[in-house]
């Protein structure tokens, strides 16, 4: 270190014929006195550029925008009101301020540079605080995702009492500090999520399983849209252990705990988003408040541990009794009391994941003998490519030789990985084919090559919807009816296919299957994806298919009709309220009062008035922004109300990503709050 200053001593002494002096550009008008004073100055925003100066009173300078001309009070050591001034009338050109500052401080002048050098000299001296010390170090443990045994090892406490410049350990943090300062960390983080989830009208949550190190753990995360911006703002609600089995009354139990630890009430959250797993569809299926109207909320002794199929009539199986022991009778009895206060918001499933389930399970049901044949014998040899070349480092050096590049391996998990490699493999088709022979693998036939090409022409408008509606900040639920109807369209138009026509006519059942609901828009469980597609300024009525268009108008000014009634009475209620206070205005209510001129017919007719003349003046627009959301304020209700959830449960994915850095195989001994809250922190810096 003492090299380095003594070089920068040496480097900083350097010819004045190098010195760049700056510019001068006071005009003829300027006094001796008043150029004195300016190559005093050390602002450099007062140097002429920006600013010409007329006088000087001691440190009080008064100057005139070179730009507009209006006069400026400054201050020598201090650029507070001239940069306001450029942020507010000329915040076009803030890049070029911020560049000349960068240009003037790294010593294009003389006085900057020995001003730059005073400065470094001083640092030495000048010690961080012990609490900027605690707060940096506890932000590089998080952020980085490091063990909080870190600020104990030899080598951390040297690096930071060299750059501190001091012998000091006490500066240092020590892992129980760390800890405290988690916790301190987590409670902040809790009580900020509370605020805004309290201040947000419509929230949505997602869901999912994850297991690491022989331990399960449900997580959730929070989305909700900014009402100004219509930005989605993501937040992470928790990741709690799960101890037995993934049963559906141990995922309620846990999810209602963590809904209940940031005091969310479960009419503010529109869905929860999850996967297409049988226990959570059960979970949602007996304790959602959207089916508890139409179901008995008395289950059967013997059905409390079963996972049922998402897709049964009834939760009640009475021949299941008989297989239950007396002791699981007894000890499920006592969970029957506590079943009655939970609540589970309306459940979605992941619309992404159900593409993947298309593109992964229901194209395997193909029967086709000579698709079967062909896909077989294709794959197969691209198999054992990629094998390979993941199990032999020669076979990969030599394929990196000879394509510049390498090549993904499909994985089980990752949705779109067998398209996406195939579709690398079929771009370095002419290098691969030399390829396999120095591999000594069986190259691909020429009809393998084309049913590759047909493979990845059809997979592709799959691929794109599913990238779509796995988004998170730019995605909303109002997309997922017009890709659906879009992607359908698209596999139907692909009728020149020599050997992929199965796959597209399994494809296109599969959707009909899976998205019955998008294509019969007359079912009950159409109604969000109808609304929350029309609410979008982007696609409006323009998906919608011409037999339902009446239909789906209808449905969307009755929502807004709703919206308006609701908002009614809420404002009455509140104005109710703040009469009672005023004894004043009770004396005249026989001939101040509106209402005992309107009648209840005459207030539902103007309401249901307003909602058509919003609504059909909004489908009737051609702007596609957001921001035409703000002149139709019901219209913005609706679109929040319904466009919160979003498609895919892929951010509870991500943060599953995160887990696996942080529980690694050496920190199998992190305890699950600690654990927990890790996670929770790490994300507070990435908002």
């Amino acid at each position: 270190m003492d090299k380095y200053l003594n070089k920068r001593k040496h480097d900083n002494t350097i010819d004045e014929s190098e010195i760049d002096n700056g510019d001068n550009d006071a005009g003829p008008s300027q006094s001796s006195e008043l150029e004195s004073t300016e190559n005093k100055i050390q602002n450099y925003l007062l140097d002429g550029k920006y600013y010409k100066i007329i006088s000087v009173e001691g440190t009080k300078i008064s100057v005139t925008c070179q730009l507009c001309s209006k006069k400026i009070i400054a201050y020598n050591n201090s650029t507070g009101n001239l940069l306001s001034h450029y942020k507010l009338l000329h915040s076009s050109i803030m890049s070029q301020v911020k560049e000349y500052k960068i240009l003037k401080m790294s010593g294009n002048s003389k006085k900057d540079i020995l001003k730059q050098t005073k400065l470094f000299h001083s640092g030495p001296n000048k010690s961080c605080s012990k609490q900027e010390v605690y707060e940096l170090v506890f932000e590089y443990i998080i952020c980085e995702i490091r063990p909080l045994v870190t600020v104990e090892k030899r080598s951390f406490k040297k690096l930071i009492l060299r750059l501190t410049h001091s012998n000091d350990e006490s500066i240092i943090p020590n892992r129980k500090q760390i800890l405290q300062l988690l916790k301190n960390s987590y409670n902040s983080y809790v009580s900020m999520l509370s605020d805004l989830i309290q201040k947000s009208k419509f929230i949505c949550t997602t869901a999912d399983i994850w297991s690491g190190n022989n331990k399960s753990y449900l997580g959730m995360t929070c989305h909700f849209i900014d009402p100004i911006t219509y930005e989605r703002k993501s937040f992470v609600l928790g990741c709690k252990r799960i101890i037995g089995s993934h049963t559906y009354l141990n995922i309620t139990e846990t999810m209602t705990c963590m809904t209940q630890e940031y005091n969310i009430h479960y009419s503010k959250i529109s869905h929860t988003v999850t996967d297409n797993a049988s226990n959570f569809a059960k979970a949602f299926k007996t304790f959602s408040t959207s089916v508890k109207s139409t179901q008995s909320t008395t289950l059967s002794v013997g059905d409390l541990n079963e996972d049922g199929s998402p897709f049964e009539d009834s939760d009640v199986e009475t021949e299941n009794i008989t297989v239950v022991d007396i002791g699981q009778i007894f000890t499920n009895s006592e969970d029957q009391n506590i079943d009655e206060s939970f609540c589970l918001p309306p459940h979605m499933r992941c619309c992404a994941h159900t593409l993947n389930l298309i593109s992964t399970t229901d194209i395997k049901k193909i029967k086709d003998a000579s698709y079967i044949n062909i896909s077989e014998s294709t794959f197969i040899k691209l198999f054992s490519f990629w094998t390979l070349i993941s199990r032999s480092t020669v076979a990969s050096d030599k394929i990196l030789e000879k394509c510049g590049c390498k090549f993904p391996t499909p994985v089980v998990t990752r949705w779109n990985s067998l398209y996406d490699s195939s579709l690398k493999v079929l771009k370095y088709k002419q290098q691969l084919t030399k390829a396999f022979d120095d591999l000594h693998l069986i190259k691909l036939k020429l009809s393998e090559w084309t049913f590759l090409e047909e493979y990845c022409q059809v997979m592709e408008p799959l691929a794109i919807s599913l990238d779509k509606l796995q988004g998170e900040n730019n995605s909303f639920l109002g997309y997922v009816a017009p890709t659906i109807l879009v992607l359908r369209r698209l596999l139907i138009s692909f009728t020149d296919l020599k050997y992929c026509k199965p796959l597209s006519f399994a494809i296109i059942q599969a959707i009909e299957t899976r998205f019955n609901y998008i294509l019969d828009l007359s079912r009950p469980e159409s109604k969000d994806f109808i609304i929350a597609s029309m609410s979008h300024p982007k696609f409006k009525l323009s998906w919608v298919p011409l037999r339902y268009m009446k239909l789906c108008k209808n449905l969307f000014i009755s929502e807004c009709y709703l919206r308006i009634n609701t908002e009614t009475k809420s404002t009455n209620l509140t104005i109710a309220q703040s009469d009672k206070d005023d004894s004043d205005d009770d004396f005249f209510d026989s001939i101040c009062n509106d209402n005992d001129f309107t009648s209840p017919s005459e207030s539902e007719s103007r309401n249901s008035n307003l909602a058509n003349l919003q609504a059909l003046s909004f489908l009737n627009l051609k702007k596609k922004d957001l921001d035409i959301l703000n002149d139709f304020p019901v219209i913005k209700e609706v679109f929040l109300k319904y466009n919160t959830t979003i498609p895919s449960s892929a951010a509870v994915e991500r943060l599953f990503s995160k887990a696996v850095q942080v529980l690694t195989t050496r920190r199998n001994r992190l305890s699950d709050d600690t654990f927990q809250m890790l996670l929770c922190c790490r994300s507070k810096y990435d908002i």
